[in-house]
């Protein structure tokens, strides 16, 4: 009698908890969520670059919840994917930060943030693979290179920025001394 009781206690907390999973379910969906974390996407503007189209991807959350990852997407033929020579597999942790990508002199520049690295500048001659990656200081400087690149104006080296920033530096500090 006593295994019986069991029994029935077991079904009894079975049926309980299938409802309440079909009814958070049904609220999660309902209010515009999911019971299970998911990344939040967000795609940045495209560019075409030799027959193929180009976009930063942002991923934020999912099972790391306030984790930010940029990658570089690829899309040809159809079918969408991270650039391979930046994004070597399908569990690379992605960028800290990125920017771009612009097209300037029949070139795809695109800056990134790596966790080991840096602030990084990617430069692509054809759509693949990678031509070479150039160092830069920080974001302020990945941004000035971009803006040269624009204008037609070369890459500098990065020891070529740091002089520039520190004579800038110079004036300023130079500068508010005076007055």
């Amino acid at each position: 009698m006593a295994v019986v009781q069991v029994m029935l206690g077991l079904r009894s907390l079975l049926v309980k908890l299938a409802i309440f999973f079909v009814m958070a379910t049904l609220l999660a969906w309902a209010l515009g969520g999911t019971l299970f974390p998911r990344p939040e996407i967000v795609d940045h503007s495209r560019v075409t670059f030799q027959g193929a189209e180009w976009w930063l991807r942002m991923l934020a959350g999912g099972d790391q919840p306030g984790a930010v990852r940029w990658y570089l997407m690829e899309k040809t033929g159809g079918k969408s994917f991270p650039q391979p020579s930046l994004h070597p597999d399908e569990i690379h942790p992605g960028w800290l930060d990125a920017t771009g990508p612009i097209i300037a002199s029949d070139r795809m520049y695109v800056g990134f943030q790596d966790a080991k690295a840096g602030w990084q500048i990617a430069v692509f001659e054809q759509a693949a693979p990678l031509t070479r990656i150039v160092p830069a200081l920080d974001r302020l400087a990945v941004e000035r290179q971009f803006a040269r690149l624009k204008l037609d104006l070369p890459l500098q080296t990065i020891d070529q920025e740091r002089a520039l920033r520190g004579e800038v530096l110079e004036i300023t500090t130079t500068g508010s001394t005076t007055q």
